[in-house]
């Protein structure tokens, strides 16, 4: 048996065309991509479905009317009691899209609407240096500045300011922190350790992995830990599969990966082993939760046993597994239908009294049901050696119950 290893085929540089490569060509960008506040905010507006950003824009308003009566003596951006701090122009702030995650117009919604002066704190910012420029925006006063952290506070103090007050954002004052870095990846690192805080938007696993990968990727940082989700994510891009949540809206999509549990918790050569896999899946379709947990799970414990499937094994699993019930492991599935039939007749025999008097008990189309059921249908149905596993249940498999 042959060791799978890390190496993998260099991503070629073609116009994307699925869903998944046009997701993944994010993390490709070679530099900085700086977009003013008021793009930023009209861009993620945009980017929702078309209902949805019609329900986004009403409550937007309706933040902007609580405001509104909240602060009715507010007529002046400068008439807000907020941090003392350095006051530079609204419009000199710009997002670096490459650092900070997607603006959260929910977030936006709520600091609107509970918006309070003596909470708003300065916006983290560092000099952009625009020697050619070529960015497209200009400084109203000594420079631009580049938000690394607090855009949401950004965006809603443009909202009250432009929005709201009807005030030029070049001669709207708003407080920052400068901070006098080189390395954009010390700031990468600060965004990162910084976003766990009370009261701020808290990065989720989604936001990490992708920042993660631009750090390796625009940084050139080599935490290890870094260094090993950016492979992984290269092997993502081979298989077509890209990682994702459900405040993207895309959890629907061929190749969305929503469960992000499996991707942060297991080594490379198994998330390698996973994506290989999927390429068995003739249609693309998003991964089912319950279909990376199984596998995912199931090519590790083989490999602690000593049975590290070569890629013509792995392959001959993903195959195997469409023929008998299309690799389907949603909910309702072929595979939950049988697994559910041998668990029952399992329990039935386990525990009589009690499935007698209450009926089935501990039934879950999740891996401590799934996972013993796969490994005794690959042993009965194929060749390859397969891992023994117990699960805390004590459930057992019956070779009738199978395909």
């Amino acid at each position: 048996m042959t060791n799978s290893t890390l190496a993998f085929t260099p991503v070629p540089q073609v116009q994307p065309t699925s869903y998944a490569s046009q997701k993944n060509a994010q993390y490709n960008n070679q530099a900085s991509i700086f977009v003013d506040l008021n793009k930023r905010l009209n861009d993620a507006i945009a980017n929702v479905p078309h209902f949805r950003a019609i329900g986004i824009r009403g409550s937007l308003k309706s933040a902007c009317e609580t405001w509104i009566k909240k602060f009715s003596h507010v007529k002046q951006f400068s008439e807000l009691n907020l941090v003392q701090t350095i006051m530079v122009p609204l419009s000199d702030i710009l997002i670096d899209i490459t650092m900070q995650r997607k603006l959260d117009l929910a977030w936006v919604i709520q600091i609107l609407t509970k918006f309070r002066e003596v909470q708003a704190q300065p916006l983290q910012v560092y000099k952009v240096v625009n020697p050619t420029g070529d960015l497209g925006y200009y400084p109203v006063g000594d420079s631009l500045y580049a938000s690394w952290d607090a855009q949401h506070t950004g965006v809603v103090f443009y909202i009250i300011a432009v929005w709201i007050l009807k005030m030029d954002p070049t001669k709207v004052m708003v407080p920052v922190n400068i901070y006098p870095v080189k390395l954009k990846s010390e700031i990468r690192q600060n965004f990162v350790s910084t976003n766990s805080d009370d009261g701020k938007k808290l990065l989720e696993d989604i936001d990490l992995f992708m920042q993660m990968i631009f750090g390796v990727r625009l940084d050139g940082n080599n935490n290890t830990d870094w260094e090993e989700a950016e492979i992984k994510q290269r092997f993502l891009e081979q298989a077509d599969l890209f990682v994702t949540h459900a405040k993207f809206g895309d959890t629907d999509q061929p190749g969305a990966i929503s469960r992000m549990q499996e991707i942060n918790s297991y080594s490379p050569d198994i998330i390698r082993k996973f994506c290989l896999y999927s390429s068995t899946i003739p249609v693309p379709r998003p991964i089912a939760s319950q279909e990376i947990e199984i596998l995912c799970k199931f090519f590790d414990i083989a490999k602690k046993e000593g049975i590290d499937y070569d890629d013509a094994e792995v392959l001959d699993i993903g195959n195997h597994l469409h023929a008998l019930f299309s690799s389907n492991f949603h909910e309702s599935s072929p595979f939950w239908d049988k697994v559910k039939m041998s668990y029952e007749s399992w329990y039935s025999k386990a525990n009589p009294e009690s499935f007698a008097e209450f009926g089935l008990k501990g039934f879950t189309t999740e891996m401590r049901t799934g996972i013993p059921f796969l490994i005794a249908q690959l042993k009965k149905s194929t060749k390859l050696k397969v891992p023994a596993f117990t699960p805390n249940n004590g459930f057992t498999v019956n070779k009738k119950d199978l395909w």
